[in-house]
């Protein structure tokens, strides 16, 4: 099959002499502030619990900084970069296996599944008399979790791909091959029935710190919406509806028409809220490795970031005319166009970066991004402020603790309602799809549907989430002509000149990375795994 990329320049055999023997699991090497303090005891619950706070962050941070948004809302349509960029290589479908977004990323997952695996090799051993079961069996139980929701996040953007469940075994033996989907799926199942098993459950209120983690109920929603992409209807709606009866979670702000109900998702105050299924946590204050850097990736002028350099990414032509119905309330908080007015945006107003702040920011033309005549809204928070945005790092390129959400409740909700519908044909009026579909829409300030459709969910899905990573794998579901026509329909330039792309792969599947190819040049094998 051909993947939806462009082949590097540099040939194989000559990869290949660059490739030294001594290399070994740097596969999947992190950075150092990331790896699990094996050998560290645990004397009491309270340490245990902070033990995989790596989990939730430094291991994500070289995918977070870029290469996430650039390998899905970029590729897919939702975001647009002009070619000059790296960003730019991706709206127009000229990556290569070369990419640092891609060896970034995929190095992201492989460290995040590393560290899970040493800690559940090593945690049962590095617990004191004082921690009782119950800490240890939750601690596993975020381990398998993080691991699962990498290999999810893995074999949905390359298919087959390695299962590494013991790295001792992985250092002595690196050169493996990859292992077909179905197995990586059942994988990634069985570790979120572990997950399901051993987590705490929580119910969410006020105390948002108290959220930071996942919780059981984290894991059945995070299985809701792995069956639903096998077409696992009905298991994905038992699990959906586990999760909606447990009133666990909850739409921030609830459905009736708040205000800026949506708009409090994304300010850093919110972090952990009762609408937080699973979310990366940053702090924004440490080392370089700490923070979020998509204030400064997404604010389309430098008056609003910490630090010299804004605007690499903007929203797409195709997102700003097609994607959102007249009065959603979601659009402005998506994407600023002229004349939009946003009151907890602090700005300055000049480049000085201490020059004084205002407080409430109305976005002008002149200062769109990448000519697209907007900019992105969603995850700015504009300059400093503590009672809103908490603190930034601008010495580390005005990283912020922002929170990255990787599943929300409302995505829950959507996914409860599509596993009703139970395919992609036909149409649903049952009640609690229903329920699900336009407690959502409601929130948005739309009117309700007394029927819906797969279009209909689809279409409530990339509006509900743009720009949070998930269009381009709800692309990936479709069959691949009618993905292939959404793409190809888009357009990819900016307000000034109309771009279209002609796609002649096969599938929507990432490339491996080209140095990963050269150290283990049996990943595009394919093996069936040997389960434990």
């Amino acid at each position: 099959m051909k993947n939806i990329y462009k082949r590097g320049s540099v040939g194989f055999m000559a990869l290949l002499m660059l490739f030294s023997s001594s290399c070994s699991q740097d596969f999947i090497d992190v950075p150092a502030e990331g790896n699990p303090t094996i050998g560290s005891y645990f004397d009491s619950d309270q340490k245990l619990d902070n033990a995989t706070n790596g989990l939730y962050g430094l291991v994500w941070f070289n995918m977070n900084k870029e290469g996430f948004y650039g390998i899905t809302d970029v590729i897919s349509g939702n975001m647009y970069a002009d070619i000059y960029n790296d960003f730019g290589n991706f709206t127009d479908l000229s990556f290569t296996n070369t990419s640092r977004y891609i060896s970034d990323s995929w190095r992201s997952c492989f460290g995040a599944i590393a560290n899970s695996n040493a800690y559940i090799s090593n945690l049962p051993q590095s617990v004191g008399p004082n921690v009782s079961k119950e800490a240890l069996n939750n601690a596993l139980g975020e381990c398998h979790f993080i691991r699962a929701f990498s290999y999810f996040f893995l074999v949905r953007l390359w298919g087959n791909v390695p299962i590494i469940e013991n790295n001792a075994d992985y250092s002595k033996n690196f050169v493996i091959p990859s292992n077909p989907t179905e197995d990586v799926y059942k994988f990634i199942e069985n570790d979120l029935k572990f997950a399901i098993a051993n987590l705490r459950t929580k119910n969410r209120g006020s105390d948002y710190a108290s959220n930071a983690h996942v919780s059981s109920g984290s894991a059945k929603a995070m299985l809701a919406k792995v069956y639903l992409y096998q077409k696992k209807y009905d298991l994905a709606r038992q699990m959906a509806q586990e999760v909606i009866n447990s009133g666990e979670f909850k739409l921030l702000g609830g459905e009736e028409l708040p205000a800026r109900s949506f708009a409090d998702l994304f300010l850093q105050k919110n972090n952990n809220n009762e609408e937080s299924i699973f979310a990366w946590q940053w702090t924004g204050t440490g080392g370089y490795f700490d923070g979020n850097f998509t204030n400064t990736l997404f604010a389309p002028e430098n008056r609003l970031v910490e630090t010299t350099y804004s605007g690499q990414i903007a929203p797409s032509q195709d997102l700003i005319k097609n994607v959102f119905e007249n009065g959603d309330r979601r659009r402005i908080e998506t994407f600023m166009l002229p004349g939009d007015y946003y009151p907890n945006l602090t700005y300055a107003k000049t480049l000085d970066l201490g020059a004084p702040k205002i407080l409430g920011y109305t976005f002008e033309l002149q200062y769109e991004a990448q000519k697209s005549g907007a900019g992105l809204k969603k995850y700015v928070i504009g300059k400093e402020n503590l009672p809103i945005t908490g603190a930034f790092n601008p010495v580390n390129n005005g990283e912020s603790s922002m929170n990255s959400y990787m599943m929300r409740y409302a995505e829950l909700l959507l996914i409860h309602a599509e596993a009703i519908l139970g395919g992609q044909t036909g149409s649903t009026s049952d009640a609690n799809a229903l329920r699900s579909y336009n407690a959502v829409r409601k929130r948005a300030g739309l009117p309700v549907k007394s029927v819906i459709t797969f279009d209909d969910i689809f279409k409530e899905r990339r509006a509900e989430l743009a720009c949070e990573g998930d269009y381009y794998f709800d692309l990936g579901r479709l069959p691949f002509e009618k993905a292939k026509a959404i793409l190809e329909a888009q357009n990819r330039g900016n307000r000034e000149v109309e771009k279209h792309i002609t796609i002649s792969a096969t599938n929507l599947l990432l490339p491996y990375p080209a140095d990963d190819l050269t150290k283990n040049p049996k990943l595009t094998e394919v093996a069936p795994y040997t389960f434990k």
